[in-house]
Order: structure tokens, then C-alpha cells, then sequence
């Protein structure tokens, strides 16, 4: 699969959009942090956004730039995790099963391919060989607020 998004010169990073077009990035109020190319990102209360470190919360975007946010309020390129598929990495190297399954966090920059407890994100397809590689594609899943 050759994404769609200009990721040419990019590498090491854990979540990357696969098909949100260059140039659709917003700028996001984050928390006072350090952040990473990749990293996943939720909600804070003020609307604030902040690394996932709450595994089991929904992740609304995924931050596309190396960056050190001195003051809360301040913003960083984010791309949003709303009809976006992502190149994932995982933990572990997930297993053929794993495929079309959800699971979740481990981390702010992994997923557990094995877990799926709080079911944050699908695994459509393996990147690579089964049984060896730690990449995945699919999507972050969101709560549906009138269930």
C-alpha cells in the first residue's frame, strides 16, 4: 500500500496516516509536554490535548511533529484519528488471527495486538511477513455517543 499522505523522508514513527492528504493538518491546543512525530494523543478536560498515556481512552489524534510544548494552550500539528487509516507500529509481532480484531494501546507510540480489552483500534492487515514484522494498518475506533 503506497500512502497518500507526502511521508517521503520519514521514518521511526509509530502512528502514520495513510490517507489524509498533505496539507489537512490542524493545529491542536496541547498540554505543556514533549512530543513525538507519531505519537498518540486524547482529550484532556479544557479540551486540551495530551500524549495517550489513559490506555484505555479514546485516541482523537495523532501528532505529526517533534515538538516541545512549553505553555498548555500552545499548538502542534495533529492530523485527527476520525476516518483515517494509520501504518501501526505493535509491541510484538501480531499473529495472522490478529487480523480483523480489535486491540489496544500498550503505549502512546505501540499497540498490543494481543489485548483487547478497551478495543481502541482494527487491525485490517499485517505489513510485512506474519510472525516477524511489528507493523499494522487499520483504524482507531471511537465511541459511538448515542449507544
Amino acid at each position: 500500500m503506497v500512502p497518500t499522505w507526502n511521508c517521503s523522508g520519514i521514518t521511526n514513527v509509530a502512528f502514520i496516516p495513510l490517507n489524509f492528504d498533505e496539507g489537512k493538518l490542524v493545529d491542536l491546543p496541547m498540554t505543556a509536554a514533549t512530543y513525538t512525530k507519531g505519537q498518540a494523543l486524547q482529550v484532556t478536560s479544557g479540551y486540551y490535548i495530551t500524549a495517550a498515556a489513559d490506555m484505555n481512552g479514546a485516541v482523537e489524534a495523532v501528532c505529526m511533529e517533534g515538538i516541545v510544548i512549553a505553555t498548555t494552550g500552545n499548538t502542534a500539528k495533529c492530523v485527527s484519528t476520525r476516518n483515517t487509516r494509520f501504518l501501526a507500529d505493535c509491541e510484538d509481532a501480531p499473529a495472522q488471527t490478529d487480523v480483523g480484531t480489535f486491540c489496544d494501546l500498550a503505549s502512546a507510540t505501540t499497540l498490543d495486538p494481543d489485548s483487547s480489552t478497551d478495543d481502541l483500534f482494527f487491525i485490517e492487515k499485517i505489513v510485512g511477513k506474519v510472525a516477524t514484522s511489528t507493523q499494522v494498518t487499520g483504524y482507531f475506533m471511537h465511541e459511538n455517543p448515542n449507544a
